[in-house]
């Protein structure tokens, strides 16, 4: 995944909060928006994991000097 792609998914997060929070919005379709709200956080989380780990080993590295 790239930051572009990250910040797509965020972007798309945001747009189902909006869609569920409508009143008018029909429960009936719920289900669709959960299974593509977890695809889209467990991708941002491995995203974000990478990063972190990324920097971990940076800091590995700075340790070992």
């Amino acid at each position: 995944m790239t930051n572009k792609e990250y910040m797509e998914n965020v972007a798309r997060l945001k747009e189902i909060e909006a869609v569920v929070k409508n009143p008018e919005f029909s429960l009936d379709k719920i289900d669709d928006l959960i299974e593509e709200t977890k695809k889209l956080v467990k991708e941002c989380y491995e995203y974000t994991r990478t990063l972190k780990d990324k920097v971990e080993s940076l800091n590995e590295l700075s340790a070992q000097e």
